[in-house]
């Protein structure tokens, strides 16, 4: 909780959340004794991005539910001058604590936090390693989840060419394209011999990337929908999308191809073959939402939180309990703090990846595959930087 001076009036806090902020909301159930909001600033993609954003709004409202805090606010935002903006916005509600989602802002939450060193701040997926001491930090490492989803798009594959793309900013960015390089390496070496050799997908042509990598497009819905039909016309089926806004603009795309070709009117004459059905694997929650992901790469934000924060609440399922703090909590900004810096990882529980449904029944050992090669990893005999 910041340090300013706060009413405890109720009537002081129903006139805050009575507010109206452009492209904000704030919800309050019931009237506390003490304000304390919770605000978030999101990536590009807003908070129906199914992935970071979603699954950072989906805890704060738990624990605001559970008392943690009086209420929520929420601004969605396009860019860092937009970033700027909101947090100054956030800043006048008096925030106990205010999240930025994604590497976009990350930058402006340094320099504003710096400015405001009696307010508390989280940053979830920032890749930033330089922070102020009232800046805390959940990243996840997504190097080994990349190597499992190179493996996994080329098994899954029916054209033998398979993409991954990442968002310009994006944490580890070039490690997260080298190890799904590295992924699809290992299947061709561990196939049957009557199975095809995959390729990692290299646009060629169209608009140079901003950092020289064909594998690196703008964090716009625009950009990830022109990377997809790119990369659909070049006989790629599978695609690993990381981002916030290109990579919803992608699975947007395959969802949109998926039903053209579903449902299109067979050809009497027995014309050209049909293209195969494109595939994503997705950087996010379960995808129920698409029928296009065959499997999922989810960063565990609820586990995190909860490593962080010992009065979150907590769960029953051992998947999200968080671990015991080695040393005492320490008090920051009115919040007991065990954890400054969470990075969830494949070994603690932190990020996971899982063949969803429809997938495991086409691919019958592709869950298997992805324990299998889970467990190669933890164990030292694969490094998925290098295969």
């Amino acid at each position: 909780m910041s340090r300013r001076a706060r009413s405890t009036s109720t009537a002081a806090f129903a006139a805050v959340s009575a507010l109206v902020l452009t492209g904000c909301s704030v919800t309050a159930p019931e009237a506390f004794e003490e304000e304390r909001l919770g605000c978030l600033v999101s990536a590009p993609a807003g908070f129906d991005d199914h992935s970071a954003g979603a699954l950072t709004l989906e805890e704060t409202e738990l624990a605001r539910g559970a008392g943690v805090f009086s209420g929520t606010s929420s601004q969605r935002v396009s860019g860092g001058s937009t970033t700027s903006a909101a947090l100054d916005r956030m800043h006048r509600h008096d925030c106990a604590l205010t999240t930025v989602i994604g590497p976009g802002g990350a930058d402006e939450l340094v320099d504003f936090a710096a400015a405001h060193p009696d307010d508390l701040f989280l940053g979830v997926s920032s890749g930033t390693d330089d922070l102020p001491k009232n800046v805390l930090s959940m990243d996840f490492d997504l190097v080994p989840p990349a190597f499992i989803a190179g493996y996994t798009a080329a098994t899954a594959s029916e054209t033998g060419k398979v993409g991954v793309v990442v968002s310009h900013g994006f944490p580890q960015s070039a490690r997260i394209a080298d190890a799904f390089d590295a992924g699809v390496d290992l299947y061709n070496k561990e196939k049957d011999e009557d199975q095809p050799t995959a390729e990692s997908y290299r646009p060629s042509g169209g608009s140079a990337s901003a950092t020289g990598s064909p594998r690196a497009i703008d964090d716009t819905r625009g950009a990830g929908e022109e990377y997809f039909e790119r990369s659909f016309d070049d006989d790629v089926d599978v695609l690993v999308p990381f981002g916030s806004a290109a990579a919803m603009g992608v699975v947007t795309s395959a969802d949109e191809k998926r039903i053209d070709l579903t449902t299109a009117t067979e050809d009497p004459e027995g014309g050209e073959e049909r293209p195969s059905l494109p595939k994503i694997v997705w950087y996010g929650t379960a995808g129920g939402f698409s029928k296009t992901i065959v499997a999922t790469v989810e960063p565990n934000v609820r586990r995190g939180v909860r490593t962080m924060f010992p009065d979150w609440p907590q769960s029953k399922n051992p998947d999200e309990v968080a671990p015991a703090p080695k040393t005492g909590p320490e008090e920051i900004g009115g919040f007991r703090v065990a954890d400054r810096h969470y990075r969830g990882t494949l070994d603690n529980g932190g990020v996971r990846i899982v063949a969803e449904d429809g997938f495991l029944s086409r691919v019958s050992d592709a869950g298997r595959g992805i324990t299998d090669l889970r467990e190669r990893i933890k164990s030292g005999e694969i490094d998925p930087e290098k295969g």
